[in-house]
């Protein structure tokens, strides 16, 4: 189910570079212009590819499900819980520029 995989598959003349991430049912190919899978000479250049698009995945910003608005996700369940500890008192939410 939540499985990561990035590696190369050969497809013609030339080299795929595919990557799963866990949102995802099937692994894709990285694509390049014009919504085209790119295209790598050789199998290392390939791998290499993917192996950078899975770690610019995880080193980039991940999000909660319940994440909104740029808020963080303390925030989130801040608002959350005084939504319900207010006696059906909402309160505004309101986003705070970095």
């Amino acid at each position: 189910m939540n499985e990561f995989s990035a590696y190369s598959v050969q497809r013609g003349g030339q080299w795929w570079a595919m990557v799963r991430f866990a949102r995802d049912a099937k692994p894709k190919p990285i694509m390049g212009k014009g919504d085209k899978p790119e295209g790598y000479p050789d199998e290392l250049a390939a791998t290499k590819a993917a192996l950078r698009h899975v770690l610019a995945y995880f080193n980039g910003h991940l999000v909660c499900s319940g994440e909104i608005q740029g808020a963080s996700i303390k925030q989130v369940r801040r608002a959350q819980a005084e939504r319900i500890f207010s006696k059906g008192k909402e309160i505004s939410v309101e986003r705070i520029p970095a």
